[in-house]
């Protein structure tokens, strides 16, 4: 049987009704259904028919999205049996309005539709016990949407998983509860494209079809660090974030120095296993992701060691120091059907979300150029990320993350669909001029021309004594400037006029989501964001540049992802 066949059947047939007045049903849809069919596990058909629901035999679950009803008994009936029987309901928004005529179905979805304010912006929270059937929804995000206010149709059970405040009151946003055999969800949330296109209302939405469909028990993914070394104190670091996600437990480590393991017994818990070893961890059988957190020059074999052995890896940043070892890693992943990702964690910070939403926004037109500085005076310090032989030069560390950020930054399409920006042609200047005790670049200056037509470039020093913003960005229609990491964006806008508006964005804040999509991809095989392809692109960028700066020549890379 064939790789395409079997995922076929694998996947979870979802029909969505929807239709009725003052909400943009067909848009919504086209954005619920492709949100969840990105997920490789639902197949959605949307209808505004209504005769399906009298044999819903075919179909794994249903996606009410309605205002008012034109069922007959007939299809209630069909609808609330199939629940009755096992199947799944997943109500949004306005599913529970104008649906008085229908009292069984009512009963069935729990609620009915009272009143709502003024589309506004408000903050939904998530109950902090409701992980066994949600995992690992955000626990707070702000969204613009309809703030839907409903009352009780029904004496069972219903379970909030997330609640909002309007007018200092606070109400229900979503339950779930029991209907037979089967499952029925109900969110309040859903009222436009605006909340659609939500990612945490994305998240919510796939989530909800997993656990109407019963998909959502999960099993613990047992984890391993290799190194806990003192610098940095990164193993505390990761130990952290691995004991605050949902699903993941770490069991082992692995250091040479026996003093280091003691610590890492000290500090996470004397039921940690300990190895001296690497080979002897992956091969343990006690470990089901390995996280790799050596100097910059041994990931590529700290990478090797774990999927060897069949086990997903994290490693930290940069992926190595070689595209050559990528490249080798990414196919023995793909051989031993592992997961390997990048721990490109400051994907999420907020100088990137906030030039993104600007860009987003229109307020600079079409962007063409990008610099980012990371730059000051002072020597640097002894670490071996000072050392170019184990850290692989001044550009691998924090120039790695913004090279990431470039990436995001940069269109993925031209104005006809077609993908663009998946080609640069790179120059660069790596200096060595005064800090001849470390044997890292004192500045470089990594310059980058994407296919798109769009130039990018990064700056390193720790030899510049002028101050210079971390990010300009300029568009054809404006610019923006971020002065450091937290700032918020100076965002300066030309009308078609001529007239400026200086206008400042507030920094964009948004949960580190590292750690939480790792685990939705390995519990909930959603999407991995931050794949092996995608975390090249920054060592392709970086090791182009140094050798177009020592050849004196333009070099050109093509991106995988």
């Amino acid at each position: 049987m064939s790789t395409d066949t079997t995922k076929d059947k694998l996947m979870k047939k979802i029909l969505m009704i929807i239709g009725g007045t003052a909400h943009p049903f067909g848009r919504c849809a086209a954005i619920f259904k492709a949100a969840m069919e990105a997920t490789g596990q639902f197949a959605v058909e949307v209808t505004q028919d209504r005769s399906g629901l009298t044999d819903l035999s075919g179909y794994d679950a249903v996606v009410m999205y309605t205002v008012g009803g034109e069922m007959t008994r007939e299809q209630e009936q069909g609808l609330c049996g199939y629940v009755r029987g096992g199947g799944g309901l997943f109500a949004i928004h306005c599913a529970n309005a104008e649906m008085g005529a229908f009292t069984e179905y009512q009963e069935m979805v729990g609620t009915r539709f009272t009143g709502h304010g003024p589309i506004a912006e408000f903050s939904v929270e998530t109950m902090a016990d409701c992980g066994d059937i949600l995992p690992r929804l955000s626990p707070a995000f702000a969204i613009t949407d309809e703030f839907y206010m409903v009352e009780r149709t029904t004496d069972a059970d219903l379970r909030d998983f997330q609640h909002g405040t309007w007018q200092f009151a606070r109400h229900s946003l979503g339950y779930v509860r029991d209907y037979g055999e089967g499952r029925v969800l109900y969110t309040a949330l859903g009222h436009d494209e605006r909340a659609f296109a939500h990612v945490d209302f994305q998240d919510l939405c796939a989530k909800a079809l997993r656990y109407i469909c019963a998909l959502n028990k999960e099993k613990t993914v047992r984890i391993g660090l290799l190194g806990y070394g003192p610098a940095f104190k990164m193993g505390n670091h990761h130990s952290d974030r691995i004991q605050a996600t949902q699903g993941f437990e770490l069991v082992a480590v692995c250091d040479r120095d026996p003093a280091r393991l003691a610590a890492a017994k000290d500090e996470q818990g004397e039921h940690l296993a300990v190895f001296s070893d690497a080979e002897q961890m992956a091969a343990s059988g006690q470990i089901d992701l390995g996280i790799v957190i050596l100097p910059h020059a041994y990931h590529a074999m700290g990478i090797k060691t774990l999927l060897a052995e069949g086990v997903h890896v994290i490693t930290e940043k940069p992926f190595a120091v070689k595209v050559a070892d990528c490249d080798e890693v990414i196919a023995l992943a793909k051989n031993k059907g592992a997961m390997l990702s990048v721990y490109h964690n400051r994907h999420w910070d907020p100088d990137v979300l906030t030039l993104l939403h600007v860009i987003e926004s229109g307020l600079l037109g079409e962007v063409y150029s990008l610099e980012c500085n990371m730059v000051g005076y002072g020597r640097p310090g002894q670490a071996w990320r000072s050392h170019k032989p184990i850290s692989g030069g001044a550009l691998y560390d924090m120039g790695a993350h913004q090279f990431e950020k470039v990436l995001q930054l940069l269109p993925k399409s031209n104005r006809k669909g077609e993908p663009i920006n998946r080609e640069a042609s790179l120059y660069g200047n790596f200096s060595k001029r005064h800090w001849y005790d470390t044997t890292n670049e004192d500045y470089i200056r990594a310059y980058a021309r994407f296919d798109g037509g769009v130039e990018a470039q990064v700056v390193v020093s720790s030899l510049c004594a002028a101050s210079k913003p971390l990010w300009t960005v300029l568009g054809t229609e404006g610019a923006a400037v971020i002065e450091d990491w937290g700032s918020g964006a100076q965002v300066t806008s030309v009308d078609a006029a001529g007239v400026k508006r200086e206008i400042h964005i507030p920094a964009v804040q948004k949960t580190n989501g590292y750690y939480k999509n790792v685990a939705d991809h390995l519990l909930c095989n959603l999407p991995l964001i931050i794949t092996p392809e995608w975390a090249k692109g920054p060592i392709q960028l970086i090791e182009g540049c140094e050798q177009a700066a020592n050849r004196d020549e333009v070099v050109k890379v093509s991106f995988d992802f």
